[in-house]
């Protein structure tokens, strides 16, 4: 899929992950409204952020999957005259995702061509597990589409980190072959960044020569940090990253100035 942009200007790229949107809007998840949180975020991301830029859905778009959860989503994003690219998490349906979800300006493809970059996604999710695994079908994809564009500048997109957080009950769930996806990555200096969700809160750390990248959810954060499962008192939010010609990634978090009403600090998971 292709995306026009200027080669002598970054490429605008917002990042907004784990929505974890309800079959029924009114409902609440961990004490907050999640489908409020999310669009105050996604309005603050259109309003500030928005003009010319590719909106990337990291997972977790839903918490319920059903057919209404992601028509109700698909609505709310063919109002951004924007493109919308996802990839599932591991409360998702891909199936769902393709069938009701893209169309329109929302998109479901590994693989997106822009001036000088490509920006690859991944689906490292497995049925009915929340741990994040990549397939051999998935491996190949990767390595196909990086030998296929040996020009341009590469960001590689999945669900779940490849790397440890530092909090010991998430890190039963990141990517299980991480070191299988490592060695197609080192193979290709062109690959400059990866970006995902799942884990409710900020990562930007070097690894082997590229920049490791995640972002706030639009509803409920993680602790860093943390033994067991704990919500943290800070804003969602969402990430913006300007892709430059030369390569480089430039790139800055942002929070929302609340948080999200009805927060149950005492929730001891989902």
């Amino acid at each position: 899929m292709n995306h026009t942009a200027q080669s002598t200007k970054p490429i605008r790229i917002i990042q907004i992950t784990d929505f974890h949107l309800l079959a029924d809007p009114r409902r609440t998840m961990m004490g907050i409204n999640t489908e409020q949180s999310f669009l105050a975020v996604l309005e603050h991301a259109w309003r500030n952020h928005g003009g010319n830029a590719l909106f990337l859905l990291t997972g977790d778009l839903v918490q319920d999957t059903s057919i209404a959860t992601y028509e109700r989503l698909r609505d709310r994003l063919e109002m951004l005259s924007a493109p919308c690219y996802c990839l599932p998490g591991n409360h998702d349906d891909p199936e769902m995702i393709r069938q009701h979800l893209a169309e329109g300006n929302i998109h479901y493809h590994s693989q997106i061509l822009l001036d000088g970059w490509q920006i690859i996604c991944l689906d490292s999710t497995i049925p009915g597990d929340p741990c994040g695994y990549l397939t051999p079908n998935q491996l190949s994809v990767l390595e196909t589409k990086l030998a296929g564009q040996p020009g341009r500048h590469a960001l590689v997109c999945l669900h779940h980190s490849p790397l440890d957080t530092g909090s010991d009950w998430l890190d039963t769930m990141k990517l299980s072959n991480a070191k299988e996806f490592f060695a197609i990555i080192d193979r290709f200096p062109r690959v400059k960044g990866i970006v995902y969700g799942h884990i409710h809160q900020v990562m930007d750390v070097q690894y082997r020569g590229l920049r490791l990248l995640s972002c706030p959810s639009t509803c409920f954060q993680f602790k860093p940090k943390s033994k067991d499962f704990a919500l943290d008192q800070m804003p969602q939010g969402y990430r913006w990253l300007d892709l430059h010609p030369n390569g480089e990634i430039t790139t800055e978090v942002i929070r929302l100035d609340f948080i999200p009403k009805g927060l149950d600090m005492g929730s001891n998971g989902y």
